[in-house]
């Protein structure tokens, strides 16, 4: 029945939702640059690693290659991995937890949870690496306990999945052979070193860009990724933490009556699997690292398989649980107006920018904007990326403080400049680190040099499209 429902989830999720998130386009133009023999780039002849996943960029520019539709590509993908997490999850958690009598058993918890919230839902038909990582951390903790051959060949993509993977890797290392352990090791290093000589550096421009222009606060400012699994009312909790919060009541208990049976069986696959996801759960919370939706996937996955363990030992009666189904149900209402209504509005405006860019723009011209996914894919554009994530320049100038759009507009003098309005009104910037401008009279003077063609959408964060008309 889980299997049943997460099918019929995700497909529902795939017919409202027909397009990808907003920053899964940055990897599909990568990887359909890389699938047509420019290389691993974003904009031509520029390397900078402005992905966060190469594994998961090349698997992309293999479905490119294919099929020419990295969505569909992607979404096959996480779907077949989200069916592994279920099915592999769901088979630790009957040889490794205890089942009480009289209540549904933690493979059943966990398996339901996750077909049916639809937060799993939305991220697998993201586009984003996320639910592949899932799969694969699930997937090399029980090849690593079994001591399959194949471990360290696991161990090693996830370590260069993501920069977090490295910690997961770690961590499942522990309960594997030293064969594999090797293996893992030779294949981090060639990747490590590939990405190196490539790039120049290892560390994703993406990920130091995020850290340098939001910070790193700590664990109080950043609590919005542990608040949801207290008892207790806070004001500062992102949109999937507040869907969670009234679970906190059993999943904050749960979790505790876990970890003593668990760390019995330390050597078990599930404690391996839980351990993976909670390290990056707990590196994302002691850092405070930035929220975006999609980071969550992994921590609540090794969440969820912990305290769907732990849960029949504190509740027996079957009332719970269909209360807990009621409310899981429920959510979809909140849920699709959140998620469906989100994805619209980013690709309402994103999507026609990119339309009126196409139409408007020669090809090659240059354009300075923050939204660089949708745009840069379906646009032939040079693109200065406001936030640095493929335009290192660009994040080191906003770090030495104010004035920094008027400097980069001054060096790159791109042919058009997509803005939001908030800022043009304001002055301030609309997220990340320093102000756009040093006064209205420097801001004005920019502007002095570009026309506006066109306004998509209204309030402050609607987007203005410049055309610069004199040098």
């Amino acid at each position: 029945m889980p299997l049943l429902l997460l099918l019929a989830s995700r497909i529902f999720i795939w017919k409202v939702l027909p397009f990808a998130s907003e920053d899964a386009y940055i990897t599909f133009r990568y990887a359909r640059d890389f699938a047509s023999g420019f290389g691993l780039v974003y904009n031509p002849g520029e390397r900078v690693f402005g992905f966060s996943s190469p594994p998961w960029t090349l698997w992309s520019a293999a479905g490119y290659a294919l099929l020419r539709n990295p969505l569909l590509w992607t979404r096959a993908t996480s779907l077949v991995a989200d069916l592994l997490t279920l099915l592999l999850v769901g088979r630790m958690l009957e040889r490794h937890a205890d089942r009480e009598a009289g209540g549904p058993s933690p493979a059943a918890i966990f398996g339901y949870f996750f077909a049916v919230w639809p937060y799993f839902g939305v991220v697998s038909a993201s586009g984003m690496e996320m639910s592949a990582m899932l799969a694969l951390i699930a997937l090399t903790a029980a090849l690593a306990t079994r001591g399959s051959p194949i471990a360290g060949v696991a161990l090693g993509v996830l370590a260069l999945w993501r920069p977090e993977g490295l910690a997961a890797a770690a961590v499942l290392g522990l309960g594997a052979r030293p064969r594999a352990r090797w293996i893992a090791l030779a294949i981090a290093a060639a990747g490590i070193g590939a990405l190196t000589w490539y790039f120049g550096s290892p560390v994703p421009q993406s990920m130091t860009a995020k850290a340098a222009l939001y910070g790193t606060p700590g664990p109080w400012a950043g609590r919005f990724w542990w608040n949801w699994v207290l008892p207790v009312i806070d004001t500062k909790a992102q949109i999937e933490g507040g869907l969670l919060l009234p679970f906190a009541v059993l999943t904050g208990p749960a979790l505790v009556a876990a970890v003593g049976p668990l760390w019995r069986r330390r050597r078990s696959a599930l404690a391996f699997f839980v351990a993976a996801c909670l390290v990056i759960w707990a590196g994302y919370a002691l850092l405070g690292v930035a929220y975006f939706y999609w980071y969550l996937l992994v921590p609540l996955g090794g969440v969820a398989a912990l305290a769907a363990s732990g849960l029949p030992r504190l509740v027996r009666s079957r009332l719970v649980y269909a209360a807990a189904a009621v409310l899981v149900l429920s959510c979809w209402s909140v849920g699709y107006t959140l998620y469906v209504g989100r994805a619209q509005n980013e690709y309402n405006g994103f999507a026609q920018t990119a339309r009126l860019l196409r139409a408007s723009a020669r090809p090659g011209s240059k354009v300075l904007l923050e939204p660089i996914g949708m745009v840069g894919y379906d646009c032939p554009l040079a693109v200065v990326d406001e936030t640095g994530l493929v335009s290192p320049a660009v994040a080191r100038r906003r770090l030495q403080g104010a004035g920094w759009y008027t400097d980069t507009e001054a060096a790159e003098r791109p042919d058009w400049i997509v803005i939001r309005q908030g800022v043009l009104a304001s002055g301030r910037g609309f997220a990340g680190f320093g102000a756009p401008f040093r006064s209205s009279a420097e801001r004005d003077s920019l502007l002095a040099r570009y026309q506006i063609t066109d306004r998509i959408g209204d309030g402050e964060n609607s987007l203005v499209i410049l055309r610069r008309v004199r040098s």
